[in-house]
């Protein structure tokens, strides 16, 4: 078969025409050459047999001549990341590029046209997103993209059409990654914004089998679909993922978005009128600005797709091809990806001191350890303000995989059970011991049961990826929280995650007090001391952080309390050292996350 492919020298139209060629299929190959990437692109793809065009989807006859011939066409060109080009330069390309393409296609009698747009077209969202969902482009890439979607929409009746509204894409042969592997790998990257917002990458090979069966499913002639991967992931988990891989520390340094984009506004404005490229500018901080999370059910149903690549294997791979280039080092990973979700198996049989910890009784008695006691006299306004306040502090830690098991120990109301599932997570569960709080719950159809934390995690079935403690270990004895450890180790997979959260004992203002103010409040924390019994009990990769309170960025009195927070906490650091003493985190509460390191 005789295809062609627009955009051919550009990373995934060039990928394409090597898998089309290793099909069989005959490949001309149109695109440009204007910089050394494309250049090799252009050997690469001509040296595996593709006759290649060097031409602009502007240049009418060259197009028809490129066309003539082809049973299928992949239209990929686009104009997308010319910064410093006039709104004319998208809307000649992205437009009239694309209705030059299309009426050759028309002319010439292809098969089939398959339309490369973007997930652009939607603008920004926290919404899950799907092909109905409203369109609102915010640049004009996006808007540009979306009127070409309309110019081929205007030949379906002459012509088989599929439109594909591609998602972040990634994988070897790419090089806008690239900067973002390399900037981790030399420990120069740093964060802008909270990095909580969601990124629905796809790795190249998925996208691929998605094009291919685009161009050959009858049943999508006519539809517009949406190519996104198999799990989405924050800003700050790629950033951990690909560290992780690297064997590099992730970075915790972080600025503010928005001085970063007034500097950025600056700078085009400056900068654009007279030609020159702005080395910072707005659009590139979409990165760390716009979330998209799709179902992907239209692309199941219609085409039979099923991403394959988790984003860890595709890290993974892309840092492996990097690496063969000689353009990250060739230090190996100490933290290598993590491996593809276990299939669910029957745990083996625990031994008799389990089950003696699962039935043992617990000190506590007026405020268990297994129910939640923290949440706010309006219980349908936690769901807001308890959603704010993971996100913050916890999002972050949690598996990328968006069917990883989940559990939440002392869920209460569903307050994390809530925002995960919003975040897209099918698979989590939440436990407490107190039926009346999980009503709340089940009220909002959140998958919640009733259930005390101990006999539960001796008789669960299958192990966890994560389990999150929501209420602290203070209400544990210290011969009960190891006991609780203990049980944790055993409900979770190797190498999966445990959070856990307690009172700081470090706090000189209520340190002292957060353990005489609640009757079963046994013990309270330090850094030191908790990361002490997680590695006492078997835990691994152990980080203690802050459990910041003041994540309500509209409310202004949040601004001053940060102000007077970072004051506080650089006085008692300075106190402590008097003392001789290294504390570092002040804060009402401290967490830590870790890894339940294998055994064997």
């Amino acid at each position: 078969m005789k295809v062609l492919i627009t955009g051919a020298t550009g990373f995934i139209g060039s990928r394409l025409a090597l898998r089309c060629l290793a099909n069989g299929d005959e490949v001309v190959a149109l695109g440009q050459v204007n910089n050394p990437v494309e250049a090799e692109r252009r050997r690469l793809i001509d040296g595996a047999g593709a006759n290649v065009v060097v031409a602009s989807v502007t240049d009418a006859q060259a197009v028809r001549d490129a066309v003539r011939g082809a049973q299928v066409v992949y239209h990929l060109a686009a104009a997308q990341h010319e910064a410093n080009a006039p709104d004319e330069r998208f809307r000649d390309v992205n437009v009239n590029g694309t209705r030059t393409v299309v009426e050759a296609g028309a002319a010439e009698g292809v098969k089939r046209f398959v339309h490369g747009s973007s997930i652009g077209v939607y603008g920004a969202t926290d919404a899950l997103t799907n092909e109905h969902s409203p369109l609102a482009p915010d640049n004009i890439y996006g808007i540009t993209k979306l009127e070409g979607e309309g110019v081929v929409l205007s030949f379906q009746d002459r012509l088989p059409v599929v439109i594909v509204r591609i998602s972040e894409t990634y994988g070897p042969g790419d090089g806008r990654l690239l900067k973002l592997f390399r900037g981790i790998d030399r420990g120069a990257f740093f964060l802008i914004g909270s990095g909580t917002n969601l990124h629905h990458l796809i790795y190249i090979d998925d996208l691929l089998d998605g094009l291919l069966l685009a161009a050959t499913k009858p049943a999508a002639v006519g539809r517009t679909l949406v190519l996104a991967g198999k799990d989405s992931v924050t800003t700050r988990q790629m950033i951990d993922t690909i560290a992780a891989e690297l064997g590099r520390a992730p970075s915790r340094l972080h600025v503010p978005l928005w001085p970063v984009r007034a500097v950025a506004a600056v700078t085009e404005g400056v900068l654009r009128p007279l030609g020159v490229h702005p080395p910072l500018h707005r659009r590139r901080l979409d990165f760390f600005r716009k979330s998209f999370r799709f179902s992907g059910q239209e692309a199941r149903e219609v085409l039979g797709f099923e991403p394959r690549v988790d984003f860890a294997r595709g890290v993974a791979e892309t840092a492996a091809f990097y690496r063969t280039r000689g353009e990250l080092s060739s230090t190996p990973s100490k933290h290598p990806a993590q491996a593809p979700r276990h299939s669910s198996q029957p745990r083996a049989a625990a031994n008799g001191d389990l089950k003696a910890i699962a039935d043992m009784p617990l000190t506590a008695r007026i405020e268990p350890f297994d129910s939640f006691w923290e949440g706010p006299a309006n219980v349908e306004k936690g769901y807001y303000t308890f959603g704010l306040f993971y996100r913050h502090n916890y999002l972050r830690f949690l598996p990328p995989d968006r069917g990883a098991r989940i559990l939440a120990i002392s869920c209460g109301p569903g307050y994390l059970v809530d925002l995960l599932t919003k975040e897209g997570f099918t698979n989590v569960l939440g436990i407490d011991s107190f039926p009346e709080k999980v009503e709340h719950a089940r009220r909002r159809n959140l998958n919640c049961i009733a259930a005390e934390a101990f006999p539960f995690l001796y008789g669960a079935p299958d192990t966890f990826d994560a389990i999150v403690c929501e209420q602290e270990l203070n209400h544990l004895t210290k011969d009960e929280m190891l006991k609780f450890l203990q049980l944790c180790r055993y409900s979770v997979r190797k190498n999966g995650t445990l959070i856990v959260h307690g009172l700081n004992g470090a706090n000189p203002i209520t340190g002292a007090e957060a353990l005489a103010q609640n009757f079963d409040h046994y013990n309270t924390f330090t850094e030191y001391t908790l990361r002490q019994v997680l590695d006492h009990a078997g835990f691994t990769d152990i980080r203690v952080f802050p459990l910041n309170l003041y994540v309500f960025y509209r409310n202004p009195l949040n601004y001053l309390l940060i102000l007077l927070n970072a004051l506080y906490v650089a006085f008692f650091r300075f106190s402590f050292m008097l003392y001789g003493k290294s504390n570092r985190l002040f804060t009402k509460k401290i967490a830590a996350v870790c890894t339940n390191a294998p055994t064997d």
